[in-house]
């Protein structure tokens, strides 16, 4: 039997609002059906804000939550969050800007008029507690609701629930159907619009709690069949609720909410008052924060980005995907118009001229190094020294041999400290150092290092490419010269900031410091770094890895350069005596035509007017209108910001893959210490043998990666056992995390 229940505005005038209702029939009524109609109106001008409020907070809700997934809301738990899930289609629930909000406890309008009837049930003031209040929320065309309860009986999850003492018969027996705990936690309707069957109203089992005492907490998920199999025969109630009219009724009541078939968005405030020592600990249980959106770059920043690419938005339907940034990125605008304005306007015009166009070129030279200081210390105009070269391997030898040429520096006995994590451009010049200085080698392991090899199958893969720090403070001593260390991996994407932490522990005491030398080429694009905070003495790195052209530069401290010896043109040797008949300074300046002892020839100027538009470039990410140093600061966040969820989506799509040991991911999962660059490999257990199959699939669908040990041989083969090398997806921050996800759905169907 159906009723049809309205509750009429003119029954409501007979009533005294309040808190000194008469609330004895909603009591009784409440305590028989588990369902009540309060005898209180709330304040029309309340309801009317309370509506604009939670229409603003719903829009909200729905663009983080976009935001952080990368798609549209979809229903369930598994995809909600701690504020907002979706119940079912076009059916939300909703606490983000109303659970605990100062408008919502508004006691003279609100809670003066309902906790008076909560005290009643729930045995009085000090016994009640407010749980969390939120808004349901329900959209023309939302699907219905199926048969449920809000939360189970307390001890129905428990095997063989029974009372201790004499009974006749067992509360929990099927055949006692009168007998039911107190109410232990009831929920409070507030209907911001009037509410009916049509407009998405709920039906209610009248005494149904009495029933649902003999199901566990599966009685909380929705199901079609829930009355049936409850074997429920008693009437059924669709009520009819008007704006600011109450109702209330017990969680344990099973209940379902209609199909939406009205015309406008139906918003009802709820209240979930319980018994002081329990909580709802499973509506909105586990689940992330809409507060990660706080830390989510929008999607149409992103976008802008990706509209400073040429090569990404002049792609076409965007079908390829570019995940080999850390081989080499794509190259922003601002750099190709500098690039090419400066061939147009000056050509190949050399410095050392008193005309315009050699003017114009020594005018960059000098922008280009203030920028180089910028970008790597943080002060255009610092201490730091900036020298340009080739790239980073150019720039690493090139050091390597200007050490090697100081005779005094190094004595018999002298080491030099190395890893086995980095890329080879930041081994191979050092190991030559120590060959033609005869200086012994030391090396940073990772946990990979010297294991056996029946270890390999079990061996933890997210911290294989990890530097051993213990071992630190053993390996760096008085003998030590050089210690150089790559800031984070090309390979894997682990960042070593941790080791630079423990070198400099290592050498705090010591009477002679080494130098201190690190690759920042994979860290650069994705990590703000400033020479002197990170406490070194030089660090290297290539230009194309962030945007820009191909050309390395060189950040150092100029008073720890001072007496090194690059080779350079001019130099004559008379035995251990060296002349130079082209010295123009230890440094360059506008005086000396900027020309640099560490450069080697003519520079790039093309290239340097395009390190120009790099910087442009990044420092334009920032939306801010600050110093050039607070501009990139704040580009470098954003960045950060949004790569951590782009390594938090591939991680957490991977997972199950993982897993399930269908693939393998070579360093930590932890976004926060890594760059969005993944080291990954199909486990042979799929029957895949072939170690380019996985590259050649991804390839074929469009995603732009490569298979080897790049240029990290010693971490990849030996630490990571990996001859063959690894497949290495490398997102940028022009990528999305809608491609992120394309990837993700290849790789699964890769593993089937």
């Amino acid at each position: 039997m159906n009723i049809y229940q309205t509750i009429h505005t003119s029954c409501q005038r007979k009533c005294s609002s309040g808190p000194n209702s008469d609330l004895s029939k909603s009591v009784a009524d409440f305590r028989e059906n588990g369902v009540a109609i309060l005898p209180v109106r709330i304040n029309p001008e309340f309801i009317q804000e309370s509506k604009d409020i939670v229409m603003k907070s719903w829009q909200d809700a729905l663009n983080r939550a976009k935001n952080i997934r990368g798609h549209d809301m979809k229903v369930g738990m598994e995809f909600g969050f701690e504020e907002f899930v979706q119940r079912a289609p076009g059916r939300y629930d909703l606490h983000w800007g109303v659970n605990g909000d100062s408008h919502f406890l508004d006691h003279e309008n609100v809670l003066s008029q309902i906790l008076p009837f909560v005290h009643e049930v729930l045995g009085g003031q000090t016994m009640t507690k407010l749980d969390f209040n939120g808004c349901l929320f329900s959209v023309p065309g939302a699907k219905e609701q199926l048969w449920h309860v809000d939360g189970e009986h307390l001890f129905s999850s428990e095997t063989g629930p029974h009372y201790n003492g004499e009974s006749k018969e067992s509360f929990f027996s099927p055949k006692n159907l009168s007998s039911i705990l107190p109410t232990h936690c009831l929920n409070v309707f507030i209907p911001l619009v009037d509410v009916e069957r049509n407009n998405g109203g709920t039906e209610f089992c009248l005494g149904s709690h009495f029933l649902t005492k003999f199901f566990s907490d599966e009685i909380v998920w929705q199901d079609s069949r829930w009355k049936d199999r409850i074997e429920f025969n008693g009437e059924i109630l669709t009520v009819k609720v008007n704006a600011g009219e109450v109702l209330a009724f017990d969680y344990r009541v099973l209940h379902r909410a209609l199909e939406h078939g009205g015309d406008h968005a139906r918003p009802l405030l709820y209240y979930t008052y319980t018994k002081r020592w329990f909580t709802d600990a499973m509506n909105f249980a586990n689940l992330p924060s809409l507060k990660e959106a706080d830390q989510q770059v929008p999607e149409s920043e992103v976008l802008y980005w990706r509209s400073q690419f040429p090569s990404i938005s002049e792609t076409k339907e965007n079908v390829t995907i570019l995940c080999d940034g850390a081989a080499g990125t794509q190259v922003a605008k601002p750099v190709i118009d500098k690039m090419v304005e400066h061939m147009k306007m000056v050509g190949n015009t050399n410095v050392g001229g008193t005309y315009r166009n050699s003017e114009s070129v020594l005018d960059l030279v000098t922008k280009a190094r203030q920028s180089g200081r910028l970008l790597l210390s943080s002060d255009s105009q610092g201490t730091a020294g900036i020298t340009f070269g080739l790239n980073c391997t150019n720039l690493i030898f090139h050091l390597a041999r200007s050490m090697g040429n100081c005779h005094q520096m190094f004595q018999s006995g002298d080491n030099v400290v190395l890893s086995r994590a980095c890329h080879d451009a930041n081994v191979a010049p050092w190991l030559r150092l120590a060959k033609t200085r005869n200086l012994e080698v030391r090396w940073l392991e990772t946990l990979g290092d010297k294991r056996e090899a029946e270890d390999d199958i079990n061996i933890d893969k997210t911290n294989i490419d990890q530097i051993n720090t213990d071992m630190i403070s053993d390996l760096i001593d008085d003998k030590t010269r050089v210690v150089s260390l790559g800031l984070a991996s090309n390979a894997t994407g682990r960042i070593h900031i941790d080791v630079l932490d423990k070198i400099h522990e290592a050498i705090s005491n010591l009477s002679v410091k080494p130098y201190l030398v690190v690759d920042g080429t994979h860290f650069i694009p994705h990590r703000r770094f400033n020479l002197h905070q990170f406490g070194v003495d030089v660090v290297i790195c290539s230009v194309y890895k962030f945007f820009g052209p191909h050309i390395g530069i060189m950040a150092y401290n100029k008073e720890r350069f001072m007496n090194l010896k690059p080779t350079k043109v001019g130099l004559r040797y008379d035995g251990e005596e060296v002349e130079d008949i082209l010295d123009y300074g230890l440094e360059p300046s506008e005086d000396n035509c900027q020309i640099s002892r560490w450069e080697m020839g003519t520079l790039n100027y093309e290239g340097l007017a395009g390190f120009e538009g790099c910087i442009e470039y990044i420092s334009s990410i920032a939306s801010s209108h600050g110093t050039p140093e607070d501009k990139l600061d704040e580009s470098m966040r954003k960045i950060k910001i949004h790569e951590e969820n782009i390594s938090r989506r591939f991680i957490q799509g991977i997972t199950d893959l993982l897993d399930n040991g269908k693939m393998i991911l070579y360093g930590t999962r932890n976004p926060s210490s890594r760059t969005p660059t993944f080291a990954v490999v199909l486990n042979t257990e799929t029957g895949i043998r072939d170690p380019y199959h996985l590259v050649n699939i991804l390839n074929k669908e469009g995603i732009n990666c490569t298979h080897g040990n790049h240029y990290a041989p010693y971490l990849v083969e030996e630490s990571m056992s990996r001859k063959e090398g690894v497949t290495r997806i490398s997102f940028m921050h022009y990528n999305t995390l809608e491609e992120v996800d394309r990837v993700v759905k290849v790789l699964k169907n890769t593993c089937k």
